[in-house]
């Protein structure tokens, strides 16, 4: 087996004002982090996946984990972010002003020191050669030699990234269809996740409770159901943005994620009283982007039972009706109705998981699909303009369709498209992506 680390967490250390955000955003290629001069200006939880030279990782900007409204200090906040990363991160890259160590910077070392993971000293503002000559304040930290950088101009980074990365691994963490079958459960707190996995493994394997955000960081439990062996992931739940107050929930969302990430069905569960929320629809659209099966499974319906059976059916009639207007975005997606407290329904969830998985390597035939895509040209000219149309891969599946010019499509085409082919094929709670390939051939074959 090999010792490579596959897609590592990594963390991002450091007092305020060193250029944490500035690097996270280098790093990622964009600007999800505010950037300012101003002391602890980051206070959301910021992290992505992100890969140097095919090995991916993921990144964490801690600098988020600072409280504004705390009256702690700035040094106390920092070395709590600190110890979290620790605990959660593979490896920690500590992040220094090469123009100025403090006492801060000090007291983190001496916590890093302690640590027993991978450390990277990292010196930044490095903008010139004059610059990369340590110090001995820079040495007293206790890293050696340290890797100088310039986060704003990107001097330096290039060769970081190369020793960063040098252990990692460039294969995909990518699900095999004859082995276990990898299942988030994912929803805010206090919707039954761990509930319905204990429920499920028939043993106390989450800790259950009424308080809502219990669960900190991520249980795992199999099942085996029909042949198959179903892995389950309990997830701290994920409050809406405002709610997320604590440095040890902000990791367990980064947490949450990573599972979706890793796994290949998300189960998001919501309570049948509070219904669909704003954070439930963001959770499914993530989950959809990164191209996971999704189930969702409305839990704590046995609040009815004491209700007549037909006004039962009459409210959950109108439940579902009001959960397929606000998936319009994810039509494909299958709800099912359940109790993880009493077990009403079960069953009917884990045969679902086998299906939505299965329907993650339906292979469409060519001939099949030419065909296909001939009746929805004939009914939509504007497809007539369609070069070549085939089906790439499988988990997750992907299509690509070959043109002169992807801009003569509208989304609307390609949203059609994609009935039409799940009209024949529905690829139950899976999504599929049509991606466009230009070309300068000039006829369709």
């Amino acid at each position: 087996m090999s010792d490579k680390l596959q897609q590592p967490m990594v963390a991002i250390v450091g007092r305020p004002n060193v250029g944490k955000s500035t690097f996270f955003n280098r790093l990622v290629g964009n600007r999800r982090a505010i950037e300012s001069e101003v002391p602890g200006t980051t206070r959301d939880r910021i992290y992505s996946k992100t890969d140097w030279c095919g090995k991916e990782f993921t990144l964490i900007d801690t600098a988020g984990l600072l409280d504004k409204t705390s009256e702690k200090t700035i040094s106390a906040l920092t070395k709590v972010s600190i110890e979290i990363a620790i605990d959660q991160a593979d490896i920690i890259i500590f992040l220094v002003d090469v123009t100025e160590i403090t006492s801060d910077d000090r007291e983190i070392a001496k916590v890093l020191r302690k640590s027993g993971k991978k450390i990277f000293l990292v010196a930044n503002k490095a903008d010139n050669s004059e610059r990369e000559i340590p110090t001995q304040a820079v040495f007293s930290l206790g890293f050696g030699q340290p890797e100088f950088i310039s986060a704003i101009s990107g001097r330096g980074v290039g060769n970081f990234l190369d020793r960063l990365t040098s252990n990692f691994s460039t294969e995909k963490i990518i699900a095999d269809y004859v082995k276990t079958i990898d299942v988030a459960l994912v929803g805010r707190p206090n919707v039954g996740k761990s509930t319905l996995l204990n429920s499920l493994v028939g043993e106390e394997k989450a800790i259950v409770s009424e308080i809502p955000g219990t669960t900190r960081d991520t249980t795992d439990a199999e099942v085996d159901f029909s042949g198959k062996k179903i892995k389950f992931v309990d997830t701290a739940g994920i409050r809406r943005r405002g709610k997320i107050e604590s440095g040890v929930e902000k990791f367990s969302v980064i947490r949450t994620m990573n599972a979706l990430d890793t796994s290949s069905v998300a189960v998001i569960l919501i309570d049948a009283e509070e219904g669909l929320t704003n954070q439930d629809a963001h959770v499914i659209g993530y989950a959809k982007d990164r191209g996971k099966s999704i189930i969702i499974v409305v839990n704590k319906f046995d609040f009815w039972d004491e209700l007549p059976q037909d006004q039962i059916e009459t409210k959950m009639s109108i439940l579902l009706g009001k959960l397929q207007a606000e998936l319009a975005f994810v039509p494909f997606v299958p709800v099912i109705f359940l109790s993880a407290k009493t077990g009403k329904n079960q069953k009917n969830l884990l045969k679902q998981i086998i299906e939505v998985y299965n329907q993650r390597f339906v292979e469409i035939d060519s001939d099949q699909l030419k065909e296909i895509i001939c009746d929805a040209s004939a009914k939509n000219p504007q497809l007539a303009k369609i070069i070549d149309f085939y089906q790439e891969k499988t988990n997750p599946v992907v299509f690509k369709l070959v043109c002169r010019n992807k801009n003569l499509f509208h989304f609307s085409h390609l949203r059609y498209l994609e009935n039409v082919i799940r009209d024949n094929f529905p690829f139950t709670g899976t999504p599929i992506f049509i991606d466009f390939v230009e070309t300068k051939k000039k006829t369709p074959r």
